[in-house]
């Protein structure tokens, strides 16, 4: 849904704030389903992400789940999420969407706290976000998920810790917590280049990234994902998971990307554009590209140090026609050295403290495997 009421300052997603386009974007959108079609497929998991897509009525939603239920074959207990913005929904939007199949919502919350959100130019308020995650549990959501922003200027650990424990009030079966950054091209960027912005220190930084996973893992929460929070194994999202494991998938939508193991496409990010292809019956694929042996192995890095899963030894080893350790054998054994990493049951994980070096270890296996 490539639409939002106001475009957040630090957001590099693309959205429009133009909803006269809504129309012709909804009939755009129902005909790539359409072209799109494959009725052998077995779907497990929609994920109607954003952009806002809580802009669409209870209706639209219904519409376009049939479509997709007409072409494609949806498997029993199919996970269809919704994103939702707490600041455009009222209390009846919950009961009709649930009505319609959504059965796992993610909030963007952001914060429970007016100051953050002031900060953050959010549309919604503390209260207004509360009174949206009690609604959506009277109307029986029982997989209700919400991101959190932590990392903000002046931000301690004593605040941080507040937002956290008037989060977990709500017992959310999942939690999404991203550390703030500044995306070149965004306000909140340009603010920052003009030191109008000063950002947290790296050490303050650190910190509350270790809270927030020693914090939530000691009121049961599964630190799955370098971001994510799961209340138990089953509350994991299935459709990100995805994602990370590398299993194919299809995007609709302006700038929707799609991956098929071997070849990654994306749509134009311009939502006119977008609907004048489908218009004349053409994919609005803006580009296609082939990955190589390389850019599959950097991917399954990449991904999987991202995870409390981490790397499946076994199955890099099929891509790459050559042993782990025969590769990686000195990186390998510095992680283990500085505390970063172990191998466990055929998997390179990352430690709490080396999720904090992520980007380091990542860029020593790719370089690796760029330069083998």
């Amino acid at each position: 849904m490539p639409f939002c009421i106001k475009k957040c300052p630090y957001c590099d997603f693309y959205s429009v704030a133009k909803l006269s386009l809504k129309d012709g974007f909804l009939s755009a959108l129902l005909t790539e389903i359409s072209l799109r079609e494959d009725p052998g497929s077995a779907i497990d998991t929609i994920y109607f992400g954003g952009g806002t897509p809580s802009l669409l009525t209870p209706g639209e939603i219904e519409t376009i789940l049939s479509r997709i239920r007409d072409h494609f074959n949806l498997a029993e207990g199919c996970e269809i999420t919704l994103e939702v913005n707490p600041g455009t929904v009222g209390t009846g939007y919950f009961d009709e969407i649930r009505l319609f199949g959504v059965n796992r919502l993610n909030m963007g919350v952001q914060s429970l706290c007016d100051e953050k959100l002031g900060f953050m130019e959010r549309i919604h308020s503390a209260k207004v976000a509360e009174q949206a995650l009690l609604a959506a549990r009277t109307a029986g959501f029982d997989k209700l998920g919400f991101d959190l922003i932590f990392g903000l200027p002046g931000e301690t650990e004593t605040s941080w810790r507040k937002d956290l424990d008037r989060a977990l009030e709500f017992h959310p079966e999942h939690l999404s917590c991203y550390m703030l950054t500044y995306e070149p091209g965004t306000p909140m960027h340009g603010n920052l280049q003009a030191g109008r912005i000063n950002p947290l220190g790296d050490e303050t930084a650190a910190a509350l990234f270790r809270l927030t996973s020693t914090h939530l893992e000691a009121h049961g929460y599964l630190h799955y994902e370098i971001s994510n929070f799961a209340a138990g194994p089953e509350h994991r999202s299935r459709h990100n998971r995805k994602y990370w494991n590398l299993v194919p998938y299809l995007g609709f939508g302006p700038s929707a990307h799609s991956f098929g193991g071997n070849t990654r496409s994306w749509n134009h990010a311009d939502v006119r554009r977008y609907a004048a292809d489908l218009d004349q019956g053409v994919l609005p694929v803006a580009e296609t590209e082939n990955l190589t042996r390389e850019q599959v192995l950097v991917e399954r890095v990449m991904l999987g140090l991202r995870t409390s899963d981490g790397i499946d030894i076994k199955e890099f080893e099929k891509v790459a026609k050559r042993g782990f350790m025969e590769m990686f054998k000195d990186i390998v054994r510095e992680c283990e050295t500085r505390s970063w990493a172990g191998i466990e049951n055929h998997r390179f994980i990352l430690t709490l403290e080396g999720r904090l070096f992520l980007d380091t270890v990542t860029g020593l296996f790719a370089e690796r495997i760029w330069n083998r």
